[in-house]
């Protein structure tokens, strides 16, 4: 059987399209990410404006003629905190149906934060020891803390990159005072996240997919081992690069990380509250190790689906 996923977030629209088999197997067969950037301008009023839902109709026609390229016998659709939030949720998600025939299922934060950690734990990323998974979306963002049997504690932030942008709208490069202001901000809002990691004596932090890919990416070209490490699901942080990379984002302009390796055009501009923000939880944990888990939302979709539950 095949299956199709479309991951509506408030950025960005992702597709898995898989292979499941009766016995647990699954293989991976397309992927893909297009920026739409659903929230963009509506942010504040918890609306989505017109020209965002045009993007999201053009990206949807693209992913579901590739669904229906490859025969999927079936489709499911889900939207995140762009979606959830927004007062025009219904009329989006109706003309969906109307032009697409296509039935979105509008998932709560804490929902997300769940599918997440099973995507995660698809990757194989999660062991014994408890971690903090850290999903940093375009409307949201979700932080779990777990290990590979079990959740011990998850939250949905309206912390997202977009959202943050849109509130903040920092200047080029980020100024001390922006850099200080978003810091205290971010750190007084996930106060609860800080106590919790705390509580379960979390050691190591699982970044998963969105920023962390493109952190992964652009530290595995510069060492020179990115065909390497490219197609993994799940891999080990070299920690004093990643917080130097952090710091270098932090601190560039728009021009110097548009010519870094590896760095998405739809990611160059907000990166740097993302980098920020690991920073910050990184700084407030001290969590001293970091992984990669390529695998987020969709692949949690796929897990459902290879349990029975979907």
């Amino acid at each position: 059987m095949k299956i199709g996923i479309v991951d509506m977030g408030s950025n960005t629209f992702n597709l898995l399209i898989a292979e499941v088999g009766g016995n647990g197997e699954y293989k991976p067969l397309y992927r893909s990410k297009i920026a739409v950037k659903l929230g963009e301008g509506g942010f504040s009023k918890n609306y989505i404006t017109e020209e965002a839902m045009q993007r999201a109709f053009v990206a949807l026609e693209a992913q579901i003629s590739r669904i229906k390229a490859e025969y999927c016998d079936r489709i499911h659709a889900f939207a995140t905190s762009a979606t959830r939030n927004a007062t025009n949720a219904d009329e989006f998600l109706h003309k969906i149906k109307e032009l697409f025939g296509l039935k979105v299922q509008v998932i709560s934060g804490e929902k997300e934060a769940l599918m997440v950690y099973k995507g995660v734990s698809l990757s194989g990323a999660l062991g014994k020891d408890t971690s903090l998974i850290m999903d940093i979306g375009g409307g949201s963002t979700e932080f779990v803390i777990a290990n590979k049997e079990e959740v011990l504690w998850a939250k949905s932030y309206e912390l997202g990159v977009s959202r943050l942008w849109e509130k903040f709208n920092p200047s080029d490069p980020l100024s001390k005072e922006e850099e200080t202001k978003l810091d205290n901000f971010l750190h007084e809002e996930v106060h609860e996240l800080i106590e919790q990691t705390q509580k379960h004596k979390v050691t190591h932090l699982v970044g998963s997919s969105g920023s962390f890919d493109t952190f992964c990416d652009v530290i595995s070209e510069r060492v020179g081992n990115y065909e390497e490490v490219f197609e993994k699901s799940s891999l080990p942080f070299d920690m004093d690069a990643l917080k130097a990379l952090l710091n270098e984002i932090i601190n560039s302009t728009l021009k110097e990380r548009e010519l870094m390796p590896h760095m998405p055009e739809y990611r160059v501009r907000m990166i740097v509250i993302s980098a920020l923000f690991v920073r910050m939880v990184l700084r407030h944990t001290g969590i001293a190790s970091a992984s990669i888990s390529r695998y987020s939302l969709k692949e949690g979709v796929l897990f459902d689906v290879l349990h029975g539950k979907l």
